[in-house]
């Protein structure tokens, strides 16, 4: 297993993000409540294209919201937060994946 910062990744999931914004919880992304329950830490990577995401409980858009350009991977700590996510494409559907960590 992957191990970032002390954690252990557990699971993971992906779906394509398009104009509507999608939260982590969708069913796309494959990862149930009780996994998400557990998680201390989510890596979220941008695959195909860029996309916005939160995780105050606000809803992305293309200009609201943290940018994760391209090909590129960010860490998003605490369950709260984890919980929160949502995200949206910045300007063409793109492909994201989260793994959980514990």
């Amino acid at each position: 297993m992957l191990t970032l910062k002390g954690l252990k990744a557990f699971t993971s999931g992906s779906a394509a993000v398009s104009s509507t914004a999608k939260a982590v919880s969708h069913a796309d992304f494959s990862l149930s409540a009780a996994n998400l329950a557990l998680a201390l830490a989510a890596t979220v990577t941008a695959h195909t294209d860029a996309v916005v995401f939160t995780y105050d409980g606000s809803t992305p858009t293309a200009t609201h919201g943290h940018v994760v350009p391209a090909s590129s991977t960010v860490v998003v700590e605490g369950n709260g937060n984890i919980q929160n996510l949502k995200f949206i494409r910045q300007t063409t559907d793109a492909t994201v994946s989260v793994t959980l960590e514990v």
